[in-house]
């Protein structure tokens, strides 16, 4: 699609803001600042030209800021914006990349192991940090979810109840608990940083606490029962 250089001048500041306005086959609005201080909106094909730029209008404040604090940036740390991230996920690590982009999201791109991340601020440490956290316990709920429904057929012959509540949360010391007596299973945040091989012993032996409450020998029975290589995925973790 065709890229059209457009100026608005902004209600409150009364300053003129350059922009490029993209119509592409998306949603929703999506306003960007890049790294060379450029202002990018892509819209939908059926959104108008006074729609667009009335949601310019509408985050006039945060364009300023953002065109603001990347102009610090730029003296400060001429070439921050080029200096990339990585994020351990599944035992291999994904490249971040960090934008000034409206609205705030992440995309995960498997092919080229790339996760993007569209923040008000990129560069602002708690944001970013949120933002991690955010993707990860997103991530490991679904994994940990598919693995739990995977295996729990086997305890279900057992006479074990589905679990009422599957739990992901910041976990400093551990990578999970089950509370047998409420049927809670909680898992680590961080889970979704290892290899999958490693994610499946962890659901395995917390529904395993579900049969035996302890660490005794009939529960390592029951967890070599389901994955007779346990001790190797154990180890996995420890690495």
């Amino acid at each position: 699609m065709s890229i059209q250089t457009r100026t608005l001048i902004l209600p409150k500041s009364r300053r003129p803001l350059t922009y490029e306005l993209e119509r592409k086959a998306v949603k929703r609005l999506n306003l960007r600042v890049r790294d060379d201080g450029t202002v990018h909106l892509s819209i939908p094909k059926r959104t108008t030209v006074a729609e667009a730029e009335a949601f310019l209008r509408d985050h006039e404040e945060w364009v300023l800021g953002a065109l603001s604090r990347m102009e610090k940036r730029a003296e400060a740390h001429p070439t921050a914006a080029t200096v990339g991230d990585s994020l351990p996920y599944l035992g291999g690590t994904l490249e971040v990349v960090w934008r000034s982009e409206l609205p705030a999201r992440v995309e995960v791109d498997m092919v080229n192991r790339r996760l993007t991340v569209f923040l008000f601020d990129p560069y602002d440490p708690e944001m970013r940090a949120a933002a991690i956290e955010t993707f990860e316990k997103a991530e490991t709920s679904k994994l940990v979810t598919a693995l739990v429904d995977r295996y729990y057929p086997l305890f279900a012959a057992r006479g074990v109840p589905y679990p009422k509540a599957i739990r992901v949360k910041v976990m400093k010391t551990r990578h999970g608990s089950c509370s047998s007596a409420k049927g809670y299973l909680n898992f680590s945040s961080k889970l979704c940083e290892y290899p999958i091989a490693f994610i499946e012993y962890v659901v395995v032996h917390e529904l395993c606490h579900f049969l035996e409450a302890n660490h005794s020998d009939r529960f390592w029975r029951e967890v070599a029962r389901v994955l007779p290589d346990w001790e190797a995925r154990e180890r996995i973790g420890k690495a």
